[in-house]
């Protein structure tokens, strides 16, 4: 049995020069084969172990890697169930080194520059070239012929420089630097001074540089006779040219002539001499050209010069051909022999071997025998290793002669890999491994048995499932039960008898299903069964398996088998009872035996109907409409046909006001339409699938927006009040119509039957009262006007009502004044008005509206003959709102717009602690005819005390009257710090103070000489709250047996005590002041100025505001002049809130003491 539980999975790989490389093929078999193949220009070929790589258990192990072993590589694993095939690429790296060749060169302009980018070191992904650091741009001058051959025609001046070629990879780069320099035309001179006969001649001037070198000759003449330059014995190989130079000097030379031997030359046709004395002979020959040659220069005088040479001709060996043929076979195990003989030539020849361009030397096998004239190479027994190109090389004194010859060593077949008996699994790939090797190159051939035992062979043919590799190896894809048998692999190449071998496939049949994957739906709680037969050897296994989880067997389970076996096949069912929606899922039909495994799948869908629907979201809401989305979390694996909407008012049930709204397909949003503003409605949602209705969702509530009012207002009245005004009365629009709240109204109007557009007047709504009117001002007397109103809310206006018309009166009642404020004391207010100077009517009484503050409204009739007043008895310091009305027979005029104004006067002001508080020991003196009345009356005082370290205040149970000077705070404990909080009440408001304080130690008590007046009232104190009595009492009676004279003593000295008694100021405990600034009245055309005082009190932990009321300005005792503008403006609104503010000023602050003033009903 063979399991491939996973294939194998590779990454391209990248290998340093050198290193060593393993590649795993992870496969976990029984029965498992490996086979590394590696791609080359003429297909995949298996990879053969060496030294450095061998296979061991799947995985290629490359020793010492090389450029060379770079590639793709390709594994293929086989085992029971079929093949995997997977790729890797290995690259192996070298480090780049690059180099420009040549490095330095100087050229003409014109000329033309070649530069040769040589790089080393793998891989070489990319090879740029730069001059100069800048990238180099090619052009029809600069051109790169390859990626590393630059090219530069017809040189300039620009092009010199420097040439950089860098070449990359991924990961390593390398650069090369060369120069090119732009030269000039280079002129030797040769000078020669006082130039005698024996300067003349023949110079030569050679020239070279690192490309190469040339050469100019040139005669120099020198006038005298002739002679010759000694020059040297030469020596002359036989059957080559020799060319002899004749060294005259002197100017002008008639002629040149050359003799050997005394006979003038030349004697055939392979002398030839020019005009410049050059004697040529070819194709030289020892008996004929050999001996001594002289040249004779003659001038035109007759006068003639010699010179001579001995010539002397040596001969270059040659080898014989006939003896040393170019090509020698011989077979592994034979003799042979190499003869080199020369059969002419100068000795002594010296003779040498190469193999394959390699000096070769002598070994126990091969030895080289040395004759006089030639020389043997002589093999005892040839092996493979021997074939080689092997050269003879002949020299002597003149030359040397070589030829070479092809030793061949024929090697007849043997195994390399010898094929043996294959498995393979039907439709995998069978591997049959047939390779030898010998020389000529062995060709292989299959064959396979046309019966199923070994006798009659047929050749194999090729075919797209059938190859032969040129390694010899024959690969079957895709096998089938027909390639089953025996084959036959034979090797031969003509040298000695062929190798054959006959091996056995042997095809096995893994489990097969006919159908591997079915689909099946049905109904939540039917029964179902799933059914699959497996076709192979037995015996073979199934197993079924849920979501790849194995299916439980158990008693309480809903799933039972059923298994039949057949020959070569196994049926297997699978039951469910009562199918849920947990069902669902796709089930696999597993099937192994000893050869393979195959699997069949089901997808099993239990359907049902759809849960209820979640996330219900509005999206978007109008007055009219409503948008909402929703999630169905599982569609009962049956698709969603459509949806249900419902929804009714908040006030409705669900049983029979319920409107639904339907949504067809798939879609979870919807739109409801022709809702009510301003509506609470409750929805759900309820989807729905093939099998049925899910059950309602969650239910959500949303509130339509408001809109517009639908509705005009009802029961629209006009009423004439005057010749100027009208009445205006309406209702609301009907409830229906409202479409929420209405902020007001806008009242149109305009000349009846006129073109002018309606003039607006807007009113708010008053939702106290169902009846609501405004007047119409600033009309034309005795005019029809057509009259609107229409009703608004936040969301805009309503529909108009139906115009009405109505007509001014002739003529009207007065219109009333405006009112000013021209003055203001404590206790009055000063107001004057002024009569409209278009208003003609007559005025019976004036009517002046006033109130304090938010109290009810009070009415004082004036004259009309009148035009001032002087509200007396009003309060201190306090805000007053006021209008005034004009009466005569048709009526009272409209009112005129109100004013408000402040009397004169300000909250207390607290008393200095320095002053205010007078220490004992167990009590304190405070004086209260310290405080200011702030312009207003005091009217009296509240105290309250308490330790410092305390919460709970103690408060002195009656008020205190303004009039009383001091007062005293007792029964307190000897030196500890106390806090006292005065509150002083006037009409203007009430301002706290804190005071804090420690009371004396016990010992001062005795050193008191007198008590203030107010102290010695005891009658005014209760007797439980009278230290002064209390103590002495107690005292008395608990030694009044004991002795009484000792009673009386203390009487009488308790007595002296009180009368002795002084106060104590305690200087060092600071207060904390206010002061009232003293600011001097101006004159404001009649406006007046506000100042506001604030005050705080840190022990409460909250802020207070005290305002003082504006009055006149009085000045009496005990009371602080002060003087305070007021400005009161006439305001176009019917009833104005601003208030007026007295301006305090706070000394330096000082810890003693806190204040904090407020007015009564004001936060």
């Amino acid at each position: 049995m063979i399991m491939l539980l996973e294939p194998p999975r590779y990454l391209n790989q990248s290998l340093h020069r050198s290193k060593n490389l393993i590649y795993s093929a992870f496969v976990q078999l029984l029965r498992k084969s490996a086979l590394w193949l590696k791609e080359t220009q003429s297909g995949l070929f298996p990879v053969i172990e060496d030294h450095r790589t061998r296979v061991t258990s799947g995985t290629l192990h490359i020793k010492n890697a090389m450029i060379s072993d770079g590639g793709k590589y390709q594994c293929i694993i086989t085992n029971g169930i079929g093949d995997k095939r997977t790729d890797t690429v290995l690259i192996v790296t070298a480090p780049l080194k690059v180099t420009v060749i040549p490095e330095h060169q100087t050229l003409n302009i014109g000329e033309t520059a070649v530069l040769n980018c040589s790089v080393s070191g793998h891989p070489v992904h990319t090879v740029t070239w730069r001059k100069d650091q800048r990238h180099l741009a090619a052009n029809s001058r600069v051109q790169l012929l390859s990626r590393d051959v630059l090219h530069i025609t017809s040189v300039r001046r620009e092009d010199k420089g420097m040439y950089q070629c860098f070449a990359y990879n991924d990961a390593d780069g390398a650069q090369g630097t060369a120069e090119i320099k732009i030269g000039g035309h280079v002129t030797s001179y040769l000078n020669i001074t006082d130039a005698r006969v024996e300067d003349s001649g023949v110079y030569r001037c050679d020239i070279s540089n690192d490309v190469g070198a040339v050469w100019h000759a040139a005669r120099l003449n020198v006038y005298g006779p002739p002679f010759i330059r000694p020059f040297p014995n030469i020596s002359a190989v036989s059957g080559q040219e020799l060319v002899l130079n004749c060294p005259v000097g002197g100017y002008p030379i008639k002629s040149i002539t050359w003799q050997k031997g005394g006979i003038i030359l030349p004697l055939d046709h392979r002398h030839k001499i020019s005009s410049t004395g050059y004697l040529t002979i070819q194709d030289v020959q020892k008996a004929a050209d050999e001996g001594e040659y002289t040249c004779i220069a003659k001038n035109p005088d007759g006068l003639t010069a010699s010179g001579s040479t001995y010539v002397s001709v040596v001969v270059a060996p040659v080898i014989d051909a006939q003896y040393f043929p170019d090509t020698i076979t011989a077979n592994e195990g034979e003799r042979a022999k190499i003869i080199c003989s020369a059969t002419t030539g100068d000795p002594p020849i010296r003779f040498k071997w190469l193999k394959n361009g390699f000096p070769f030397v002598s070994t126990g096998r091969v030895s080289i025998n040395l004759l006089d004239d030639s020389s043997v190479l002589q093999f005892r027994k040839v092996q493979a290793t021997d074939r080689g190109q092997y050269t003879c090389v002949a020299t002597n004194a003149a030359t040397s002669t070589n030829m070479t010859s092809q030793l061949v060593v024929n090697v007849p077949p043997a195994w390399t890999a010898e094929p043996v008996n294959t498995s393979a699994i039907l439709g995998s790939s069978a591997w049959m491994n047939c390779s030898a090797e010998g020389f000529p190159t062995p060709s292989i051939i299959w064959r396979k048995a046309r019966e199923s035992s070994p006798g009659d062979f047929g050749y194999v043919t090729s075919s797209p499932r059938i190859r032969q590799y040129n390694n010899g190896s024959l690969v079957l894809w895709d096998v089938e039960l027909s390639d089953k048998g025996f084959y036959l692999c034979q090797a031969n190449n003509g040298i000695g008898a062929a190798l054959s071998k006959v091996i056995f496939l042997n095809v096995q049949v893994p489990p097969k299903f006919e159908e591997t994957y079915q689909s099946r739906a049905i109904k939540e709680g039917d029964n179902t069964s799933l059914k699959c037969t497996a076709h192979g050897n037995t015996p073979i296994v199934i197993t079924w398996h849920k979501n790849k989880t194995p299916l439980p067997v158990t008693v309480k389970s809903r799933y039972s088998f059923r298994e039949i076996t057949d020959e070569n096949k196994v049926t297997s069912e699978l039951v469910i009872v009562s199918a849920t929606r947990e069902e669902s899922g796709m089930y696999a039909c597993a099937a192994v035996n000893d050869f393979g495994y195959d699997e069949a799948t089901f997808q099993l869908v239990v359907q049902g109907v759809p849960d209820p629907p979640v996330n219900l979201t509005v999206t978007n809401i109008t007055s009219r409409t409503v948008t909402i989305r929703w999630d169905v979390p599982f569609n009962g694996n049956s698709h969603i046909t459509g949806s249900s909407v419902q929804y009714k008012m908040a006030d409705d049930s669900w049983k029979g006001h319920t409107s639904q709204l339907i949504v067809s397909g798939s879609d979870s949003t919807a739109i409801l339409r022709a809702l009510h503003p301003v509506t609470t409605y409750h929805l759900r949602v309820i989807a729905e699938n093939a099998i049925g209705k899910s059950r309602p969702s969650g239910i959500i509530n949303v509130t339509t927006q408001v809109e517009a009012p639908s509705g005009p207002p009802r029961e629209l009245t006009v009423h004439p009040t005057g010749d100027q005004s009208l009445k205006v009365t309406w209702k609301p629009p009907r409830e229906d119509a409202r479409h929420g709240r209405i902020q007001g109204y806008h009242v149109g109007y305009r000349v009846y039957h006129s073109s002018e557009k309606f003039q607006y007047k807007t009113v708010e709504a008053n939702e106290d009262s169902e009846l609501h009117s405004t007047y119409v001002t600033g009309l034309q007397p005795f005019t029809k006007y057509e009259v609107i109103v229409k009703a608004y809310n936040v969301a805009g206006a309503g529909p108009q009502t139906d115009s009405i018309i109505g007509t001014t009166l002739e003529t009207a009642p007065p219109t009333s004044p405006i009112l000013q404020v021209i003055g203001t004391t404590a206790n009055s207010i000063n107001i004057r008005w002024e009569k409209d100077s278009k208003d003609r009517s007559s005025i019976t009484e004036y009517t002046l509206h006033y109130r304090h503050d938010d109290s009810m409204w009070q009415t004082k009739k004036l004259r009309s003959t009148t035009d001032r007043y002087t509200l007396e008895n009003v309060k201190c310091g306090s805000r007053y709102q006021m209008y005034l009305t004009a009466s005569n027979s048709l009526g009272t005029g409209e009112p005129s717009p109100s004013v408000t104004t402040r009397t004169k006067g300000a909250a207390p002001m607290p008393a200095p602690q320095n002053s205010f508080v007078s220490l004992n020991s167990t009590f304190v003196v405070l004086h209260l005819d310290g405080w200011q009345s702030g312009g207003c009356p005091i009217l009296h005082f509240n105290i309250q005390y308490k330790a410092k370290y305390q919460n709970q205040w103690t408060s002195v149970p009656d008020r205190i009257p303004a009039n009383r000077e001091k007062t005293i705070v007792g029964q307190l404990t000897p030196d500890r710090e106390y806090i006292v909080m005065v509150t002083a009440h006037s009409e203007a408001g009430v301002t706290q103070a804190e005071y804090k304080f420690r009371t004396l130690p016990l010992q001062y008590s005795s050193e008191s000489t007198s008590l203030p007046a107010l102290v010695r009232r005891e009658a005014e104190l209760p007797f439980h709250r009278n230290v002064t009595l209390l103590i002495p009492v107690v005292v008395s009676s608990l030694v009044l047996i004991i002795v009484i004279f000792t009673v009386v003593v203390c009487l009488r000295k308790h007595t002296q005590d009180r009368r002795g008694q002084q106060e104590y100021d305690s200087q060092k405990i600071a207060a904390d002041s206010l002061l009232m600034s003293e600011v001097s009245q101006k004159s404001l055309s009649g406006k007046q100025s506000i100042n506001g005082s604030h005050y705080s009190s840190p022990t409460r932990g909250q802020h207070q505001f005290a305002s003082s009321k504006s009055g006149e300005q009085r000045r009496t005792d005990k009371q602080h002049e002060y003087a305070e503008p007021y400005t009161a403006y006439p305001s176009s609104r019917q009833r104005s809130d601003e208030g007026s503010f007295a301006t305090i000023k706070r000394a330096p602050p000082r810890s003693g003491s806190m204040t904090s003033a407020y007015k009564t009903g004001f936060s």
